[in-house]
């Protein structure tokens, strides 16, 4: 009677790992296809940010802002001058 049980047991974990095994399998793959279509939407859209520095005219700027709001829904557009303070202390003085 003891055995039985004890193989019971044995191919009761077996089973569960087997499924674990399965199941997580499953997982991985959906994780991983996710993955790459959030790199390739990511990639298709290009930077979330666009830095303009002095070297560009001013018809450069222009057509970079217009091709970063074709690509992005949701434009903002920020100037400062990063001698008088740190971007972030900008934004938090801003958003307060």
């Amino acid at each position: 009677m003891e055995i039985v049980r004890d193989i019971l047991l044995v191919l009761a974990f077996v089973g569960v790992a087997l499924f674990g095994y399965f199941v997580m399998s499953k997982f991985d793959k959906f994780l991983d296809g996710n993955r790459k279509s959030i790199e390739q939407d990511s990639e298709k859209r290009g930077p979330s940010c666009v830095m303009l520095t002095e070297e560009l005219s001013k018809e450069e700027i222009a057509q970079e802002v217009e091709n970063f709001r074709k690509k992005h829904k949701r434009v903002r557009v920020m100037l400062y001058d990063n001698s008088e303070a740190e971007l972030s202390e900008k934004i938090e003085h801003h958003s307060e």
